[in-house]
Parts: C-alpha cells; structure tokens; sequence
C-alpha cells in the first residue's frame, strides 16, 4: 500500500470499447483499410452523347480510329485525337489532333481535368466526371 499522504497511483484511461461491426448489408463490401479516400477510391468515367465510359487504365484514348479506347463517330475527331490520363489531377492531353480540343471553353494542348470538366472534340462535347468512394 502506498504510505500515508502520499499521491494516488495513476488510474489508467478506460479502455475504448471495440467498434461494431458494421451490419451485413447484402453485397456489403468493407473496403480494406487505406483504402478511404485515396486515388484508388475514386471513380472515374465520361459522358459521350448520354453513353457513359469507365476510365479504369491508365490512359484512355479517345478518337474516330477503331484503334482508340473510346470510339467517337465524328467527323471533326482525328483517329487519335486526345488520351485522358486518371490521376491526381486527372489530364487529358491533345494528341497532335487536327481540329484541337477545349476543355471547359479554353482552346489547349492539355488541361487538368475536374469532376463535370467539359471537353470539346470536333463537334461532340464530353463530358468527365470522378466520384470520391
């Protein structure tokens, strides 16, 4: 026993309860940890004329050549016209394209891309569009 008048023994903090685990939703997936907001947490994907197109490589090449990730049937878009690139910040580059491309009305050879960024190729307008989670 501690002598008389001497100071308490230190109490220590109460253990913090477990966290519950969350319930089991059906097709509940509980992602690893880490994985909260970093890039492989953000979903990626553009609007061509209402079609929407996943952005899941590394680099997406959009044009009229069949060869291209994403195909767009305009006549105004060179066969490799532009290449958007997921990232922190997303990017989409002009290929060397005829007409060029305008990304949110500017005229440019590449631009930082942003969720609801417009971008002009020929006469189709695409939209991009990155989701957290």
């Amino acid at each position: 026993a501690a002598p008389y008048g001497a100071p308490p023994p230190p109490v220590a903090p109460p253990a913090m309860p477990a966290p519950a685990p969350a319930p089991a939703a059906p097709g509940n997936v509980r992602p690893f940890p880490g994985a909260g907001h970093g890039g492989a947490g953000t979903r990626r994907w553009i609007e061509v004329n209402g079609a929407r197109h996943q952005i899941s490589q590394n680099a997406v090449v959009l044009g009229r050549s069949t060869e291209a990730d994403i195909r767009i049937d305009d006549p105004g878009v060179s066969r490799k016209h532009a290449e958007i690139r997921p990232g922190t910040p997303a990017m989409v580059l002009d290929l060397g394209s005829t007409n060029g491309i305008v990304v949110d009305g500017q005229h440019t050879q590449r631009a930082t891309l942003r969720d609801g960024s417009r971008i002009v190729l020929g006469s189709t307008t695409i939209v991009y569009r990155q989701v957290e989670g």
